[in-house]
């Protein structure tokens, strides 16, 4: 039946057939010249039971379905449905597959028809989207669905979300619609179909661009304006009294008196410059409203020379700054001030790279959907920011062919064209720079950051350890073999192709000379590797492991600077090691570029052999920059390092890995000072027991540095709306293996999700343990009744806090980042878990540096660094339940050690004045939670 589609959506007991796995309904709606003609809805007796997790998904339980037929009363009017239709599906290798396995089962032939996929459709017409499931399309796309996971009303949108691709598809220009074509043929079963059949129908048209797109080399792009406008009323005035703000603020936000008292410091201490005194440490609790707190005031005294620069620790953070605080600043003001956040180039797309890979490097299937994506992308964005596609990983080697690599595009293909010189352009105009705290260290000297700009250092407690960060490289000697053999093996192995190819045309771009030379270069660089290896073996690893720890993993850390000193021949081996490693990465990347300028020899083997390696080339870029870090450590010997070194075991120097970590951070601190004439080191939790003396020593500021010190008072009467409970019969942690443990935290969360309709996060100190605890959740029935989201597993951060934020019954399980800086509104987040006091694992190499370090100069470590460490991640964790006055929320501590350690009562001295902490039996517990929270 011609343009005759049916699109069919099946529930079953199981998605596994081999498991058991029977239809329990038949979906299929009925599309026909553009049109939906009809939908059929078919319960089916599946002869098993139906899981408690499926009744609870789909509404269906064993009664509902216990006097519809058997499969095989209905199959032959569903195949007579199905057979002369092109087939349809949303995950379409599912739900065919299933059928037709079901068809054999009792005997019928299987369905021989053209299927469709509606989920690699929509990644390919909706690029920027974070999530392709059903519910989530639909809710993007404004498709009512009455029923999710019912499958007549799963099938019905399905076929509405089909006829909004077509629409969308006949919109897209018709070169691109072409490349979509021409690389469709990788798409699942006959996908490609629809763009096969939308080309024929608009290819003929004189379709003209409209006027924001442009064609250049057949690909077709979205126009940028390289200049930012930003309207700004010059005549306006700081408004200076309670008055002036409130009538700035009104119909818009609430005057908030610690708000106010925020925007009048900052203002003033910025008309009152002190040329030797700029750090300005402000605590602004939770709520405070601290981002526009900062961004009003210094709004009326930026300029084009002189910005603003804010530099946070998330991405998460960057966005909320840029997408809402920025908007929320502009509402107030009247103006239309601009924030750019700043990336390394690494983020953005090379088009002239892109471009080479339509055609070429064909690594795998997944790859030309990638292509095709972001074929589609183009047509939307002016940024070509990467991160726009919101995908759950970017380790597809394509992403490594085709990054930006920062260098300045000369008489290219897409010069004119060019992501990178378009954003530092953009850069160099903005007024207003967001960027991570670890980028501004590394680029502290660029000239995009303005002159004598003001510097907003916001959740200030992380710049610290985002300085060592920057000055600790790690050297995996093991790694770095790799990549060069690697490179060696796919130039020796293809050197006849390389040869054929590259002295065919008159630049000879390579010959038998070229592999000579480079051979020579892999031997050295064997040589060097090896001499270093048994360098450092023989100064630092042989005499350090006893006998019987030989044949075990080693794992040594040497906090006491020995390592590197007067040892001037690893000093010239690391400096040899490193020309000789440049050599080789410079005439790879030659060959890359003048690869693509020549169009006469390309094909799909030589691609192939270019490809890999461009791949382990950049690889081997990253280990280049790592060993430059450590040689620059060692040329300029610190009293304030530490290094771990690592072995697979003693006998295997050639598996060395080197951690360098850097304590001593003066020469950072006072770049960033020399660099601005104003420093505001802004954070919700930045003091230990109202005192700053923390913060201080860890950022290794002196006195002379620091201007103020300020505290807001907390406004959000946390000791009103918020709980901290304990369980009187909780375990002792200390006293508990890893597999208890899991299982303990495991069955306090299951105890709360049972009996409580609040949305709920589950804050952990390690990755590790939240998969394992993720692993044991979803093996419960919890997972039927609450969407889990687990960072490191349900996708970026971005797109579990937005979920998260939409969700009704949704659970988060987070580390790290979502401690703190994370904003949900109202409700969003009422319980919040904390599954053990927030101490630093003393094994890390990083924390047992540092503090091997301060024992040294004879102070109480637990007392200066770890207790302090702790106190401020709780503080942070327990910031995320009350944003304002109104809200209320309650924290589940599953750590005694609060109530029965002697640093317990300082723990509890630093949260909140009169915080409540019960602690009584869950089943008092929850009655309470229920009670206080409703």
């Amino acid at each position: 039946m011609k343009n005759s589609y049916a699109v069919v959506d099946l529930e079953t007991t199981n998605a596994n057939w081999h498991d058991n796995g029977r239809i329990i309904q038949f979906g299929c709606a009925i599309i026909e010249d553009g049109k939906i003609t009809k939908v059929y809805n078919q319960k089916i007796n599946p002869q098993v039971p139906i899981p408690g997790r499926i009744t609870a998904l789909t509404k269906l339980s064993d009664k509902d379905v216990a006097d519809s037929p058997i499969f095989e009363d209905v199959a032959p009017d569903i195949f007579k449905i199905l057979k002369n239709r092109v087939f349809i599906a949303h995950n379409v290798n599912f739900d065919l597959t299933f059928l037709n396995r079901e068809l054999k089962r009792i005997g019928m032939n299987e369905l021989n028809v053209k299927a469709i996929d509606t989920v690699e459709l929509s990644q390919i017409l909706f690029p920027t989207i974070s999530s392709y499931k059903l519910q989530d399309l639909t809710h993007y796309l404004s498709i009512e669905h009455d029923n999710p996971h019912r499958a007549d009303s799963d099938a019905l949108v399905t076929a509405k979300l089909f006829l909004v691709i077509n629409k969308r598809l006949q919109q897209l220009p018709v070169p691109t619609l072409e490349l979509l074509a021409r690389l469709g043929k990788s798409t699942l079963r006959e996908t490609n179909l629809v763009f096969k059949n939308v080309l024929a129908k608009v290819a003929n048209s004189n379709t003209v661009l409209p006027d924001y797109l442009y064609e250049k080399n057949g690909l077709v792009l979205r126009k940028k304006d390289f200049h930012i406008t930003e309207t700004l009323n010059s005549g306006q005035k700081y408004p200076d009294t309670k008055e002036k703000k409130k009538k700035l603020l009104d119909g818009i936000l609430d005057y908030r008196k610690n708000q106010s008292k925020l925007m009048d410091n900052i203002y003033q201490t910025s008309q009152h410059r002190n040329k030797q005194k700029k750090w300005n440490l402000i605590e602004a609790p939770t709520g405070a409203g601290k981002t526009l707190g900062y961004l009003l005031p210094l709004s009326y005294l930026i300029n084009g020379k002189q910005k603003l620069v804010i530099a946070t620790t998330t991405k998460v953070l960057q966005q909320q700054i840029a997408e809402q605080a920025i908007p929320l600043l502009n509402q107030v003001t009247g103006n239309s001030h601009h924030a750019e956040i700043v990336k390394s180039s690494y983020n953005f797309i090379d088009l002239d790279r892109f471009f080479e890979s339509i055609d070429n490097y064909k690594l795998h299937s997944h790859t030309a959907i990638l292509k095709m994506k972001i074929i589609v992308w183009l047509t939307m964005t002016t940024t070509g920011d990467l991160s726009e596609l919101h995908l759950t990983n970017y380790n597809s080697p394509l992403f490594t062919i085709i990054r930006h690599r920062g260098a300045l595009k000369t008489k290219t293909l897409f010069s004119e064209d060019d992501f990178w010189l378009y954003q530092q352009n953009r850069y160099e105009e903005s007024m207003i720079l967001v960027t991570n705290q670890s980028y501004l260290s590394r680029n502290i000297d660029s000239t995009i950051w303005g002159e004598n700009s003001y510097l907003v250092v916001d959740e200030a407690n992380h710049l610290s350890d985002s300085l060592r960060n920057v000055a600790s490289p790690t050297v995996d000697f093991l790694r770095l073999n790799e990549y060069v053999r690697k490179i060696s093996d796919i130039l020796y192995q293809n050197r006849v192709t390389l040869r054929y190819a590259f002295t065919e045309v008159t630049t000879q771009l390579w010959n038998y000379q070229d592999l000579q030379d480079m051979e020579a270069h892999f031997q050295v660089i064997d040589e060097l590797m090896q001499r270093i290896e048994y360098n450092i073996f023989d100064n630092y690893v042989k005499n350090e492991v006893s006998f019987k720890d030989r044949e075990q993993f080693v794992s040594i850390i040497d906090s006491e600077q020995k390592f590197g000193k007067d040892n001037l021949e690893l000093v010239e081996l690391i400096s040899d090691l490193i020309v000789e490693l440049t050599l080789v990465v410079n005439r790879i990347d030659t060959l890359f570029d003048q690869y693509n300028f020549q169009k006469n020899f390309i094909s799909i083997e030589l691609s192939k052999i270019i490809s890999n390696l461009i791949i382990e080339n950049s690889k081997l870029h990253g280990e280049l920059g790592n060993l430059d870090k450590l040689l620059q450590s060692l040329h300029v010997p610190s009293d304030e390092f530490g290094v771990q070194i690592e072995m697979r075991d003693y006998y295997e120097p050639n598996s060395l890995k080197l951690s360098w970590r850097q304590f001593d951070i003066h020469d950072q601190v006072e770049a960033t000072n020399d660099r601005f004439s104003q420093i505001f080191a802004v954070g919700a939790a930045i003091t230990v027991q109202k005192d700053f003396s923390y913060f201080i020593m860890n950022l290794q500021l002196s006195q002379n540095q620091i201007n103020q010190m300020v505290i807001l008072p907390d406004t959000n009467n946390m000791s009103k709306n918020s709980k901290i409970y304990l369980p009187d019969q909780i375990s002792d942690i200390q006293s508990l293996s890893s597999e208890e443990y899991y299982e303990m935290v495991t069955h306090y969360i299951v105890e709360i999700l049972n009996d409580m309709d609040h949305q709920t996060m589950i804050l952990f100190n390690s990755l590790n343990t939240l998969s394992h605890v993720y692993d044991r959740l979803m093996s419960t029935t919890i997972k039927e009744k609450w969407e889990i989201l687990a960072q490191g597993v349900s996708g970026s951060n971005e797109k579990i806090k937005k979920r998260f934020a939409i969700g009704q019954r949704s659970v988060l399980l987070g580390a790290n980042s979502f401690w703190e800086g994370v904003d949900f509104p109202n409700k969003t987040l009422e319980i919040l878990i904390v599954t053990r006091i927030p101490f630093e694992s003393p094994e890390q190499s990083d924390v047992k540096i540092r503090q091997d370090i301060l024992h040294e100069q004879k102070l109480d470590v637990f007392k200066v660094d770890t207790l302090p460490k702790a106190i401020l991640q709780l503080r942070q964790g327990l910031g995320r339940l009350v944003r304002n006055p109104e809200d209320k929320g309650v924290i589940l501590l599953l750590d005694n050690r609060i109530l029965t350690k002697n640093y317990g009562k300082e723990i509890l001295d630093s949260l909140p004045k009169g915080l409540p902490v019960v602690n009584e039996s869950m089943d008092l517990i929850k009655k309470d939670i229920n009670e206080f929270l409703n």
